[in-house]
């Protein structure tokens, strides 16, 4: 019977045991909730527990976080199988893995404005996921601009629905059973506003509901592609 693997240990002595694997997890975390921005040498040794030196002997510099913390992001992105006989549950499945990526590091999709230097290089999954999609785009007969342009819609309003739906409800930063919560409603009773006010009493879709009205709307955008060139 073969010996059971070892895990190795993460603290020793009472301090962590770095590797560039955890210094990417650490990075990541703290980009995720604060932006990349807060990813200093030395906020990201405090975190650690372990000396800004000890970080240098793992990695070369904040840049080489920077890239390590996107790396181990983007490794986490692993769409489901897309299958063109079943194209719109497929395109649906997508962008729930692009949500999910979205809603478990939020800050760190503003990387482009925290950081001055772009990554050193393009994770293959950025390039293979797409290629995928696009892939199952074409196999229903849709053309590649065409593709391109629903992905493009897909990705930018599943960034925009992460940052602006689904990281405040996160934080309970504001109040989504309603469309605008009753206090700005109170504080400005001199507004003429009476559909607002009538809109405002109705109960708000859950976020996955109104996700998927998003989904379907990039959905029907394929769609009227496929009708076209019939």
């Amino acid at each position: 019977m073969p010996a059971a693997s070892r895990r190795r240990p993460t603290t020793r002595k009472g301090r962590p045991v770095l590797t560039r694997e955890t210094i990417a997890a650490k990075a990541l975390e703290m980009a995720g909730t604060q932006g990349f921005r807060s990813v200093t040498m030395r906020a990201l040794a405090a975190e650690l527990g372990v000396t800004v030196r000890a970080l240098y002997n793992y990695v070369e510099d904040r840049q080489d976080v920077v890239d390590l913390a996107l790396g181990q992001m983007l490794d986490s992105w692993n769409p489901p199988p897309l299958h063109p006989e079943a194209w719109e549950e497929s395109v649906a499945g997508y962008a729930r893995s692009l949500r999910e990526l979205y809603r478990r590091w939020p800050r760190a999709l503003l990387v482009s404005l925290d950081e001055d230097a772009p990554p050193a290089s393009v994770h293959p999954n950025r390039l293979v996921n797409l290629d995928r999609f696009l892939q199952l785009l074409q196999g229903v007969g849709i053309g590649l601009p065409a593709a391109l342009e629903a992905h493009r819609h897909l990705s930018l309003l599943t960034l925009s629905f992460a940052l602006v739906v689904d990281r405040p409800v996160a934080q309970a930063t504001t109040d989504r059973g309603t469309l605008v919560p009753d206090t700005w409603l109170t504080a400005h009773a001199e507004l003429d506003i009476p559909a607002l006010r009538e809109a405002a009493a109705l109960p708000m879709p859950t976020t996955d509901d109104q996700f998927d009205q998003l989904v379907a709307v990039v959905v029907a955008q394929i769609q009227g592609h496929l009708d076209a060139v019939k």
